[in-house]
């Protein structure tokens, strides 16, 4: 890896780990979660739309993924970061990647070794460890919902990456481009149904906070970190860049200690070590298949 990928790499992180604190604040202090994240995807769909293309034989998968990563994630993610805090958040989202490994399971008949099983068994025990926890004062009473929802919203990410893995020619542009569609499409009705006073956050007080959330969510980290996490998956082997989701919990957990003053409980230390230890047990051994398939045949 070039200093250059290295940098990009970072970079990706940087920005998606800050933006668990945009989001905290956001939903917590300036706007209506489902709201701020259908205004959210209604700018990005309005950005990818020269990528909208109709991709026959592929779309049933392509609008299951949306739903998926447009849709339900946010619609659970948004709302839990208004219940528990940035960094519980940021570690139990996490899952997403032992759903993803079950799901894999169910679905193509993948192995799940006995490291990858272990893996998986200590990223649960470290998210029921941070659930038990005693709510943080900056959460508020309802954090073990939080937690729920997050769970939720990891398990939406699984889902949109296995339906993903159904989708065969179609670049990562054009299928950002329908997400965001997906997302604008059922958000709405959801932000319409669920919340009242979603104008609030145009008030005077709030319009620029909600400004700078909307363009950090919708340019920075779907159109700039996305597109360059792509460029880097083209670039560098994939269990390098799934380090990406470590770095980037690490980056939250760090700057919700320092940005916005959450405690480091020791149920929030020991549950994310544990959390983190098993993801990293999970992509230690993608890696080590990864680094093995790629052996030149003698």
């Amino acid at each position: 890896m070039s200093l250059r990928e290295f940098a990009i790499l970072f970079l990706v992180c940087l920005i998606w780990g800050l933006h668990f604190i945009v989001m905290k604040v956001t939903v917590g202090e300036t706007a209506d979660p489902l709201f701020y994240a259908a205004v959210r995807m209604s700018i990005v769909a309005i950005i990818m739309l020269p990528w909208l293309k109709w991709h026959s034989g592929f779309m049933s998968p392509i609008l299951g993924a949306g739903l998926g990563y447009g849709a339900l994630n946010y619609a659970f993610m948004f709302p839990a970061l208004g219940l528990t805090t940035a960094s519980a958040a940021a570690i139990t989202i996490e899952l997403y990647v032992p759903f993803s490994i079950i799901l894999s399971v169910l679905v193509f008949k993948d192995r799940i070794g006995l490291y990858k099983a272990l893996g998986i068994v200590l990223a649960f025990i470290g998210v029921i460890i941070i659930a038990a926890a005693k709510p943080d004062e900056t959460a508020g009473p309802y954090f073990l919902w939080g937690i729920v929802l997050m769970i939720g919203a990891a398990m939406s990410e699984a889902i949109g990456a296995v339906l993903v893995k159904l989708v065969k020619g179609v670049g990562p542009l054009q299928l950002l481009a329908w997400f965001a569609v997906i997302g604008s499409a059922v958000l709405w009705p959801l932000t319409i149904i669920l919340e009242a006073n979603q104008l609030d956050a145009f008030a005077p007080e709030n319009r620029k906070s909600f400004a700078f959330a909307l363009a950090y969510s919708a340019l920075l980290v779907s159109i700039v970190a996305h597109g360059s996490y792509y460029w880097l998956l083209q670039r560098l082997p994939i269990y390098i860049v799934s380090s990406t989701g470590l770095m980037t919990t690490v980056i939250a957990v760090i700057a919700s200690a320092v940005l916005l003053g959450e405690r480091l409980t020791l149920n929030l230390l020991l549950g994310g070590i544990i959390t983190l230890g098993g993801i990293a047990l999970i992509l230690a051994r993608n890696s080590h298949k990864a680094a093995k398939s790629s052996t030149p045949a003698p």
